[in-house]
Parts: C-alpha cells; structure tokens; sequence
C-alpha cells in the first residue's frame, strides 16, 4: 500500500513534560481525528523520536496538498474546541512542512522512521529528482529492513494559506525545504540504510551554509479513513 495521496502535512510538536500525558490524549483521541476528518484527508500517523530535534511528529496525508490548506481545513482552524485551545498555547516546539509528494515507493506501514530533512539548490532539484526516482531510492527499499520510502517539498502557496490562518508571515524569499522518509522495521536500520545510500550526494546537492537532518522516529498511532463519507 502507498500513500492516500499526493498531499503530505508534517507537524512537529513539542510541550512541557508537566502536560505530555494530557497533549497526548487529547492528540490521539481528538486532535488526530478532527484533522483526518476533514475532506480529502485519509491517514494520519503520530511518531515519538528517539533522536530528533523535536519530540513529536504527525504525517497527514491527503489527496492533495491543496486539501491541507483548504477551505474546510481552515473553518477547523477557526473553531478550535475548548481542549485544543488549552492544550495548543502550551506548544514550545512547533514546526510545519505543507508538502507535495514528489514520489511514493512506501510499501504498507514501518515501526521506524528516518526523516531526512534538507534544503536542495533550485539549480540541481531536477538532477536530484531524476536521481532519487530512476537510481537510489529502489536500491535502497530493496535493502533488508526497509520497507519503503518517499520524497516530498513543501509547496510554498499551500503554506502561505496556511500561514495566513494563523496568523504568521511569510518569507517571500523563503527556500523549499524537502523531505526524504524511510520507513523500516528499526531505527537503527533505518537511519544506517539511510546515511549509506544518501548522505553523500544530498551534501552536493544542498544550497550552501545548510545541513542535511537525520532524524529517527518510532511510531506511536495512526488512524485512516476510505473516502469523504466514511468517519474515521
């Protein structure tokens, strides 16, 4: 199975460790929900890291990236529920990608996740596409462990949408950030695999002064839906 879709939100969490029991209840049992059920969306997937910079991630995937910045995505936004308005002002780590799945060769659902993170030089993307899809990427599901991997950007109108709701500005100069995923059967394999078959090209590739992350994730929940008229 692939993904549900060509549109992918990533959130990264974080709260003070007083309220983590309370932030992940209410994410599980509501947050989690209320998100995959707007229209378009289909799953969502909840992670803890092991090594990372911030603690929690989700994945959403949708049918399009225009789904996550939608008209019905932000009247969700507009009408927070009284938990989330409790829970949401205590986030101290907080980072969004609203992305395009640039391309999906996932394969069902690993325990562990490497996320890698980076920021390509617009000069060399289609080189790097072009790589990614016809050489290293089926090399790399292949090795034992793996159980697939994907790539997307962010789309920076999405974003700005998205931005816009709540209320933050936009850099208008601002570069793409991309990410790879790789999911397996460990971390350790996961993250190995990875740097093996990545690390040194995605150097090359990178805009200058910037680094390529590795970050290693566990899954924690997921939840999904089949079409518009199915709650999850």
């Amino acid at each position: 199975m692939q993904l549900y879709g060509k549109g992918l939100l990533m959130t990264f969490t974080e709260v003070p460790s007083l309220i983590e029991h309370d932030f992940n209840e209410w994410y599980n049992n509501e947050h989690l929900d209320e998100r995959i059920n707007i229209p378009g969306f289909r799953r969502a997937r909840r992670y803890e890291a092991i090594k990372a910079n911030i603690k929690y991630l989700t994945t959403y995937e949708a049918l399009d990236s225009n789904n996550i910045a939608s008209k019905d995505y932000l009247d969700v936004l507009k009408s927070p529920s009284d938990l989330s308005q409790i829970i949401m002002p205590q986030f101290t780590k907080w980072h969004r990608m609203t992305c395009n799945v640039l391309i999906d060769q996932t394969h069902g659902m690993g325990s562990a996740l490497t996320l890698i993170r980076f920021f390509p030089d617009p000069n060399k993307v289609v080189m790097l596409l072009d790589w990614l899809k016809n050489s290293v990427l089926e090399e790399l599901n292949r090795s034992p462990g793996i159980t697939g991997s994907c790539v997307a950007s962010v789309d920076l109108e999405a974003d700005k949408r998205l931005a816009n709701a709540f209320s933050q500005i936009s850099d208008p100069e601002q570069n793409i950030e991309w990410a790879i995923l790789v999911e397996g059967t460990n971390t350790n394999i996961t993250e190995t695999t990875s740097r093996n078959h990545l690390s040194d090209y995605l150097d090359t590739v990178i805009i200058n002064k910037t680094k390529v992350i590795f970050e290693q994730y566990r899954f924690m929940y997921g939840n999904l839906r089949g079409n518009d008229d199915v709650i999850a």
